[in-house]
């Protein structure tokens, strides 16, 4: 079952991530309103790595982002890296379909 991720993203864009298994990959698509999102890439295919190995997949959409020029406060490739790690079960499913959201909250801004 492929794990689906969504998102409105601080500066009001609207934003899905969807990850499945492909063969001995982790196909990523995004589904998006903004357009630096779109430039940086809508269809990743992210090898499977071992659980304790070095997260590539993270490294790869990282130096997307910083030839794409994405807002240093953008959400989506945590979010891309999120459902990989959930469909790859460094984050069980179990535990993603209980809580469902992730609230992030900007307690003290002063």
């Amino acid at each position: 079952m492929p794990v689906t991720i969504s998102l409105e993203n601080i500066c009001g864009n609207k934003t899905t991530v969807l990850a499945q298994h492909e063969g001995k990959s982790t196909r990523i698509f995004v589904q998006t309103t903004c357009e630096k999102i779109k430039k940086w890439g809508n269809d990743f295919n992210l090898p499977k790595i071992e659980l304790m190995g070095k997260d590539i997949s993270f490294e790869l959409l990282n130096r997307k982002r910083e030839m794409y020029s994405i807002c240093s406060n953008c959400y989506v490739p945590a979010v891309a890296v999120n459902a990989f790690w959930i469909e790859n079960e460094k984050i069980p499913k179990e535990l993603a379909k209980e809580f469902k959201t992730v609230d992030i909250k900007f307690e003290e801004i002063k």
